[in-house]
């Protein structure tokens, strides 16, 4: 959508969300209006465009990214876009030296800086580098572009994908801090706001398979194991309806553990099996060292 008019992003947006221009329409304005504006015929009013972006599950903001890209800001996603794929695939300190090349060009904007110190925050979380120190790297992101954020009350309000992956990862850093009542709820809060982005882009799927993942790990732990099976299965759910399965070895992992915690080891085992050789197949070395370990522990297993 690089260099496209508002009515050629509108457009592109729509067919990504698979809406129909009758069902873009729906409680904001006619469908003619949406073909005009499509087509360039017909500036949206402020209220008008915000309305039809909030359903498309972006903003006006976004926007505008879209419009002033330049070749340094589309170098910097696309390295972004690289290390985020390093800290998936266990490649720490790949992900690192590219993140240290970035540290200039992100102070281009404060969209950049946010998205650098996600990255930075992650990988400090990766590493088990101390709670308290990822924490304040989270709030000083977040208030890139929240600067007065009621965590306890934001499922109405519409976030960008990089302030809802910096709220996962305060979810899972109030966890490892303790903070487990607090660590739940702002999980559950961020489930709210992330089920109203309707759109179905691919990103914000993957991002509500994480935090599903991630509740029901925190829940697991909490010895809690009917509340997580309901994540789990989200989980599962959302991976197989979006096709967006990256995370189903993960899920599936989680999913053995809350069999074996409820005396399912016939359930438990055949999935521990399957996942094993998938992850070493796709070279996450330090999963399948995690489940090999777990197998052995638990249920006397050598795999």
């Amino acid at each position: 959508m690089g260099n496209h008019s508002l009515g050629d992003t509108i457009r592109s947006l729509r067919k990504k969300a698979g809406l129909s221009q009758e069902k873009l329409a729906e409680g904001i304005c006619s469908p003619v209006s949406i073909s005009r504006i499509e087509n360039g015929v017909q500036m949206p009013s402020s209220t008008v465009l915000d309305r039809l972006l909030a359903k498309l599950g972006t903003s006006t903001y976004q926007i505008c990214e879209i419009y002033y890209k330049n070749e340094e800001q589309q170098r910097f996603e696309e390295e972004a876009k690289k290390i985020s794929r390093f800290i998936y695939e266990e490649k720490i300190d790949k992900a690192k030296s590219l993140l240290s090349c970035l540290e200039n060009s992100a102070k281009a904007n404060n969209l950049n800086f946010q998205h650098y110190l996600l990255l930075e925050a992650s990988i400090k979380f990766y590493e088990g580098e101390n709670p308290h120190e990822i924490l304040s790297i989270l709030y000083e992101a977040l208030g890139k572009t929240k600067k007065a954020f009621d965590f306890e009350d934001f499922r109405h309000v519409l976030l960008s994908l990089i302030e809802a992956n910096i709220l996962n990862i305060f979810v899972v850093t109030f966890y490892r801090l303790g903070q487990i009542t607090k660590a739940i709820r702002l999980g559950e809060e961020l489930m709210s706001s992330l089920k109203r982005h309707k759109g179905g882009f691919a990103e914000y799927k993957i991002l509500q398979i994480n935090l599903a993942l991630n509740l029901s790990q925190i829940l697991e732990k909490e010895h809690r194991y009917q509340e997580p099976f309901l994540y789990i299965e989200m989980a599962e759910e959302l991976s197989f309806l979006s096709l967006q399965q990256s995370l189903l070895p993960e899920i599936e992992f989680v999913k053995a553990k809350l069999y074996h915690s409820l005396g399912k080891d016939e359930e438990c085992i055949p999935i521990l099996k399957a996942v094993l050789p998938y992850m070493k197949l796709i070279h996450k070395k330090d999963f399948a060292h995690l489940v090999r370990k777990y197998a052995k522990k638990e249920l006397g297993l050598n795999l």
